[in-house]
């Protein structure tokens, strides 16, 4: 019931229950007084005193024999003004604290809030303004205790972003730092072991500058500071020209490249350099999670649905069903103590990039050793 409904009713009640209690009293008074009247001695009957003329003269009679009996008409005057107060008092008591209550209830989970425990819940109330107000303040106060909670992971999270970087940023830098040592100490007389040298020096540069990209790309696109520029193009051919850019790191990984991409024109929304990206990422996480006997990159496409499946699938060492739903969560890496490089933005910059285009992304594993595939799907642009 709404605030004003309910007032009303409380106004109604206000004013016939002292007219109610009055009319009780009042009548209390009139039985007292047929009662009581002599009417042996005026020769009448009580019934007669039913009579409103008979009783009207009776009583006039009465009060101008009896003039001390003024004293019950200012008693009866006393209590009605009583009823009238008690009944007004409490009706406004009960109403009042009717409001009061879930008011004062909004004011203490104010105060936890500007405290800072949000382990509460804000309880409805009986007027539906105010219910709608406790219903709204309760749904803050959630999303308020969700945002602390991610919060606190991002700062935790952050904390082993850090940690990671330092560790993934140590192996490069100190590889870089003994092959140019040993140039110039001159351990590499040759020119071959200088090509060598140099190429391992730039091997390392690259997986430096490739995570330096990843957390500035990742930073950017949690700020929403990363703008994208659309074009309409065909991800099928665009996918052809990217496999064969990546052939050749592929062979010098010894990685075994099957390539089944449709032939049929796809035409879907492009970034060429945000989704260049997405597909770098989830091409690096199968050489990096590879299987080191036999290792195997499968890349295909498939146009249905309304639009396109790409899929990234490897042999490597697999994902565990328990940890597929924090894959995509920024800075998380599948069991680290596995020693599993990389600073675990990746996927957290593939699932962003590809949202953006409109799209989804899901890992597909048969659990731990048996590989995973990556499921990449762009609608259809029309």
């Amino acid at each position: 019931m709404n605030i004003k409904k309910r007032f009303t009713l409380y106004n109604i009640i206000m004013l016939i229950t002292p007219i109610l209690l009055i009319g009780v009293i009042s009548v209390c008074f009139l039985i007292i007084f047929i009662l009581k009247y002599p009417v042996e001695e005026l020769n009448i009957t009580r019934a007669s005193m039913l009579d409103l003329e008979v009783f009207s003269q009776a009583l006039g009679e009465f009060f101008k024999n009896n003039p001390s009996v003024l004293c019950y008409v200012i008693l009866w005057m006393v209590i009605c003004v009583l009823l009238i107060v008690i009944s007004t008092t409490v009706t406004t008591r009960i109403m009042t604290e009717s409001v009061k209550k879930p008011i004062n209830d909004l004011a203490k989970a104010a105060e936890y809030i500007r405290a800072g425990n949000l382990d509460f819940e804000v309880l409805g109330s009986d007027y539906s303004e105010i219910d709608n107000l406790c219903v709204s303040f309760d749904a803050m106060r959630r999303d308020l205790k969700h945002s602390k909670q991610r919060e606190d992971y991002m700062k935790q999270e952050r904390s082993m972003l850090l940690a990671n970087l330092s560790h993934d940023l140590k192996t490069p830098i100190t590889s870089i730092k003994g092959y140019i040592d040993g140039i110039r100490d001159g351990v590499a007389d040759t020119s071959e072991k200088m090509d060598r040298y140099l190429d391992t020096v730039y091997a390392k540069a690259e997986i430096i500058d490739d995570m330096v990209n990843n957390l500035s790309m990742f930073s950017k696109l949690e700020l929403s500071r990363l703008t994208f520029q659309f074009d309409k193009g065909d991800i099928n051919a665009f996918l052809r020209d990217f496999i064969e850019d990546y052939r050749l790191d592929l062979e010098k990984n010894e990685i075994k490249l099957v390539s089944d991409i449709s032939k049929e024109r796809a035409i879907v929304k492009l970034d060429y350099e945000k989704m260049s990206r997405v597909f770098a990422n989830l091409i690096d996480n199968a050489v990096k999670y590879r299987n080191e006997n036999n290792p195997v990159l499968e890349i295909s496409s498939l146009i249905r649905d309304g639009g396109v499946y790409v899929c990234i699938s490897d042999n490597g060492i697999g994902i565990d069903e328990s940890e597929m739903e924090n894959v995509f969560n920024g800075f998380y890496r599948v069991d680290s103590s596995r020693s599993i490089k990389g600073s675990g933005l990746g996927l957290g910059i593939v699932k962003q990039i590809v949202e953006k285009h409109g799209g989804k992304i899901w890992l597909e594993s048969g659990g731990l050793e048996k590989g995973t595939t990556a499921v990449v799907y762009l609608p259809i642009s029309q």
